[in-house]
């Protein structure tokens, strides 16, 4: 699906998920981390949702959708074709607009194996930069990307699912961490809003 934001082309998604709306918006830059307000329904205006961030994002965390360095946001389920979204992106007030075709997805064909799925990972001062690209014929729900020697510990349910990948995107998952050349790159791989995997990715260190 092809966005207008200003007067410049950019890729977006809005992808309707049984439980929730899943935005992935243009953001300016390598520094925005967050969505700090978010405004969305049809494009006649009949209408409009939104949410509003009382408190400023942790940018300790960044994950994005490349190409086109898009910002993941979730806000209530809508049955909506077109959608029209307002939203500014943490430190900047000004709000940008962009319209999408709403995209629905079937929760039961999220699944992402380890075959359908490569990563690079580099150190850049004190993060770890994890790039996790899907080659899967079908859209995979992903979170945290963990480089590790073993499977994390941690639950994979984390803060929940992030992204939704298309065929040849690829999730940025930035974080504090160390890095060393035995670490591979283990991602949460959900079916729904809780329910999830570790999935041992094949790593290329650069």
């Amino acid at each position: 699906m092809i966005a207008l934001l200003a007067a410049a082309a950019a890729a977006g998604h809005a992808y309707v998920l049984p439980w929730a709306v899943l935005f992935e918006l243009p953001v300016p830059g390598e520094r925005a981390c967050a969505i700090s307000s978010l405004r969305y329904g049809p494009p006649d205006g009949k209408w409009e949702r939104g949410t509003q961030q009382d408190k400023l994002a942790s940018c300790e965390f960044r994950q994005f959708v490349l190409p086109g360095r898009l910002l993941p946001s979730w806000a209530e389920p809508v049955e909506l074709d077109e959608v029209r979204v307002t939203y500014t992106v943490q430190g900047s007030e000004e709000a940008q607009t962009i319209s999408l075709t709403a995209e629905r997805i079937d929760a039961a064909a999220l699944a992402a194996s380890a075959g359908s799925l490569a990563a690079t990972v580099h150190k850049v001062k004190e993060n770890v930069s994890s790039v996790v690209t899907s080659n899967a014929s079908h859209p995979v729900l992903l979170g945290d990307a963990i480089a590790a020697r073993n499977k994390p510990k941690d639950d994979c349910r984390g803060p929940g699912p992030s992204v939704v990948l298309q065929k040849g995107e690829s999730l940025l998952d930035v974080r504090p961490g160390l890095l060393s050349p035995s670490m591979q790159v283990w991602v949460a791989a959900f079916t729904g809003p809780k329910q999830c995997t570790w999935v041992k990715v094949a790593t290329r260190h650069r």
